[in-house]
């Protein structure tokens, strides 16, 4: 997703970002705050329903928060960060709005999106945690047995067990297609 370019020098290669990366490498790691998972965050860029899923997940997430973990957020940036997501905001050209006064990457650790961070937070987890928690750790079988046990008149909950049951049937309809090819 972000190109390099490299030249030869005496003994070794340095590598450099290509013209115009730094952008894409900003929006990267914005995203990448949020979304620990770099397929996701590729995703982001490249898919543009996930892309509004995501965005939506944002707000919900920023909400009127003027800060989330111990970390310092612009509600008037939260808010333009969520609209240039679910937009037609070029992230290959143009920089998001930056909400955090310090990444999260920075402030939680390397190995720590806001998102898992925020569920992590979470003492007592409610049914549709545990869902989306699951989820997010890629148990997507998990994720979607504890759905179709749990009954819920939620509108978020709701569109959650939706998109979990379409990503499982949209990974068994790859994965017959993969069959299919191996079959020829």
């Amino acid at each position: 997703m972000i190109k390099i370019e490299t030249e030869q020098k005496t003994h070794r290669q340095a590598k450099y970002l290509a013209p115009g990366q730094m952008t894409v490498l900003f929006n990267a790691l914005l995203l990448n705050a949020v979304f620990h998972d770099p397929k996701d965050v590729k995703r982001i860029f490249e898919d543009k329903s996930y892309r509004q899923e995501c965005a939506k997940a944002v707000r919900v997430m920023f909400g009127e928060s003027n800060s989330l973990m111990g970390i310092a957020l612009s509600n008037l940036l939260a808010v333009e960060f969520a609209d240039s997501l679910a937009g037609d905001f070029d992230l290959y050209t143009t920089k998001l709005p930056n909400p955090f006064s310090v990444l999260p990457q920075l402030a939680l650790g390397k190995n720590q999106s806001l998102l898992h961070a925020l569920l992590a937070q979470s003492a007592a987890l409610e049914p549709a945690d545990n869902i989306l928690l699951a989820y997010l750790q890629g148990e997507l079988d998990k994720a979607a047995e504890m759905a179709t046990l749990m009954d819920t008149d939620n509108e978020a909950v709701t569109q959650l067990k939706l998109h979990i049951e379409r990503t499982l049937r949209e990974a068994a309809e790859f994965g017959d297609l993969l069959e299919q090819f191996r079959k020829m």
